[in-house]
């Protein structure tokens, strides 16, 4: 009986063990914090992949090939190699579902893991790839995709770093309404645990209907659809498809390309090949190449043979590998080698709120963390507010309101610290008329204030002792309709709920404002914790005509506002009593 109740604990440590394992990414011991991506938390904006401060992100970068075969070329070291040698900022990590992929070896999903994991540490964004090929119609494994996109969505998904494409290349067989019934299920997967994470979709005919796409998209936001050419098969009427499939608002993500043909003979096309690259590139279109193996293959980035060592010499690289290797330093700006000093962040901007200073800035190629430094007089001396931030915002609180502070910030890596980015100041102010404990912050989801959607984002604040229930509240948001035409609303996405939420329009006279648009909220939604939150409201407005606003001239909006911060031009009800905020 002993020795059973000992077996029994120490199966129950074991199983504790693993589940609090799930919990971290694999490998991050506790305290562990991750270097900076260059462009922060992505999200995707209109046709465009953009970065946490609204600048457009392209991302370049490898694919590994089939991680059950090539896997070896792929480790910590390898990618630190192209991240430093070629300038990548992206990783595709390719797991075969069929053939001789996870479906009958999911120990592949051990090396997905690595990738993923060694991506993170370095500071790279990583595509995990549900690489479809004999399978081809992505349903056939739909419930294990849900699991598997689950599982990662579990371990990583608190990381700005993961990228998800769910259909890497359904076959000609396969219909866009296949492919879309499938992505809905899956996506409303990961986004029960990773509501934020950057999901790529791939089209009919090998991820080539991407006009399909665009004339159907699925409903979720956040989405790209996945395009894949190789040179010397496809041309410009792929090319045309992007277009098209931008101008319906689609974004596009070209997660795979090759210099061969698509057969992987005749080679490599390296002509075709440019007239590829600088299409995307102008169109700032984030693409990854195909791939990282010694294949006997044109579009093979080494050679036959190549040793799976941290690194490849010039002669380890096929003509096309060493090509690529090129393109990828053009487009990025990297691969010097070597890690040098980055220079200082450059777009830093500072937003007064209530005894707080919001800060962003631009990402910079190379940095691995931030110092944020403050002083109360123009110049300085300046000392160091924040060490090792690895995003590109901070929030300074505690401030004295009616106080000038003034800011720089600086870039660090392994070689050192770069200068102090421009000075940049602000001033604290209480953010609004206030009758109780509840504040309203705003920021610009959408910072194009001529284009056809508005995206305002709200979080409501409750500084008091006592939960307030959301059901007795009343937001407003103000702005100019520009037109006569009828107006459309939903919430994209809220941590409350979305369901919870229901919007209506009204006229009103006043500065700057013709309309507002009301948030109200059911029992559903619940309540705010004495000094909680709701968290992110999104908010997306549209024109029944689809006609463009002007956003500029609304009472309500400020796109300088990329970070949440108290905002008194959007006002608050509650039962009936204004407790926030302005009216114009």
């Amino acid at each position: 009986m002993q020795i059973h109740a000992v077996r029994q604990s120490c199966r129950l440590l074991l199983t504790l063990v693993l589940m609090c394992g799930l919990l971290l990414p694999m490998g991050a011991p506790k305290g562990y914090a991750a270097p900076a991506v260059p462009f922060g938390q992505l999200k995707v904006q209109g046709n465009q992949l953009v970065g946490q401060s609204g600048q457009t992100a392209q991302l370049v970068g490898m694919s590994s090939h089939g991680l059950q075969w090539y896997g070896n070329f792929v480790n910590k070291s390898s990618l630190q190699w192209m991240k430093d040698n070629w300038g990548i900022n992206v990783f595709r990590a390719a797991m075969y579902t069929a053939e001789d992929g996870y479906i009958t070896n999911p120990s592949v999903k051990d090396k997905v893991k690595e990738a993923v994991q060694a991506s993170i540490d370095l500071g790279l964004y990583v595509i995990i790839d549900w690489h479809i090929l004999a399978d081809g119609n992505p349903n056939t494994y739909k419930t294990q995709a849900k699991a598997f996109f689950q599982e990662m969505a579990t371990l990583y998904g608190n990381t700005p770093n993961v990228i998800y494409e769910i259909a890497n290349e359904p076959n000609g067989n396969v219909s866009w309404a296949d492919v879309r019934s499938y992505a809905q299920e899956v996506i409303t997967a990961i986004r029960a645990i990773d509501p934020d994470g950057v999901v790529i979709v791939g089209s009919p005919t090998w991820s080539q209907d991407i006009h399909l796409a665009a004339d159907n998209p699925v409903s979720h936001s956040n989405v790209m659809y996945a395009l894949h050419f190789y040179a010397g098969t496809h041309g410009q009427f792929l090319r045309d498809r992007i277009t098209y499939a931008m101008s319906k608002g689609a974004a596009i993500f070209v997660t795979e390309w090759g210099t061969s043909d698509a057969s992987g003979n005749g080679g490599p096309y390296l002509s075709q090949s440019k007239e590829w690259i600088d299409f995307l590139n102008a169109r700032k279109i984030s693409w990854v190449n195909w791939s990282l193996a010694d294949k006997v293959e044109s579009s093979a980035a080494l050679m036959p043979g190549a040793s799976p060592t941290g690194g490849w010499t010039d002669a380890q690289l096929s003509a096309s590998g060493k090509w690529v290797r090129d393109q990828i330093r053009l487009a990025t700006g990297g691969g010097s080698g070597n890690p040098t000093v980055p220079t200082a962040p450059a777009g830093l901007s500072a937003t007064a709120g209530n005894a707080q200073v919001s800060l962003t800035w631009n990402a910079v190629s190379g940095a691995t963390s931030y110092t944020v430094k403050r002083a109360t007089t123009s110049g300085g001396p300046f000392t160091n507010v924040a060490t090792g931030v690895t995003g590109t915002s901070y929030t300074n609180t505690g401030l004295t309101n009616g106080t000038t502070y003034y800011y720089v910030v600086s870039a660090s890596n392994s070689a050192g610290s770069s200068a102090n980015s421009a000075q940049v100041s602000a001033t604290p102010a209480s953010g609004g008329i206030s009758t109780g404990n509840l504040v309203v912050q705003y920021k610009a989801g959408d910072t194009s204030a001529t284009d056809n959607q508005m995206k305002p984002y709200f979080n409501i604040k409750n500084n008091g002792t006592s939960p307030v229930s959301l059901s007795g509240l009343k937001l407003r948001y103000y702005f100019t309709k520009d037109g006569a035409g009828d107006m459309n609303a939903s919430i994209d996405w809220a941590q409350i709920g979305a369901s919870h939420i229901s919007t209506a329009f009204a006229n009103f006279t006043g500065s700057s404002t013709d309309t507002y648009v009301e948030l109200s909220f059911s029992a559903g939604a619940g309540s705010i914790p004495a000094g909680g939150q709701t968290g992110d409201i999104q908010l997306r407005m549209n024109k029944a005509d689809w006609s463009n606003f002007n956003e500029a001239n609304d009472y309500s909006y400020d796109g300088a506002k990329t970070a949440f911060a108290d905002w008194n031009r959007v006002t608050l009800h509650q039962n009936g009593t204004l407790v926030w905020g302005t009216a114009p």
